[in-house]
């Protein structure tokens, strides 16, 4: 997904009003109207920066729709290299809660 699409998500999914956005970031409406229209394709990094900060979230995944920053990629791979290291019924107990949980 592009810049305007993740932004229209994030916007959706937090229930926020683009003059709300607006306001918050010091960006002005017209300017955010643009991004989400695709006729400005991305903002600039000050902009990018404001705007992620005001919704949680990173420039990255506004960007490119990715959530992962480095440091839960790191996590990520550490948790993998620990499940390895797990017996079958361990293993199987953990699926089992991963499971559960990202069915909320």
């Amino acid at each position: 997904m592009c810049f305007a699409e993740n932004l229209k998500e994030m916007l959706e999914s937090k229930d926020i009003e683009i003059k709300e956005l607006a306001y918050g970031t010091g960006i002005s409406k017209n300017t955010i109207d643009n991004y989400l229209s695709g006729q400005k394709s991305i903002p600039n990094a000050e902009n990018a920066v404001k705007i992620a900060k005001y919704l949680g979230t990173t420039v990255e995944y506004l960007v490119t729709g990715t959530i992962l920053d480095n440091l839960q990629s790191q996590d990520i791979s550490k948790t993998i290299k620990n499940l390895y290291r797990l017996n079958k019924t361990d293993l199987e107990a953990v699926k089992t809660i991963i499971s559960s949980l990202a069915q909320k």
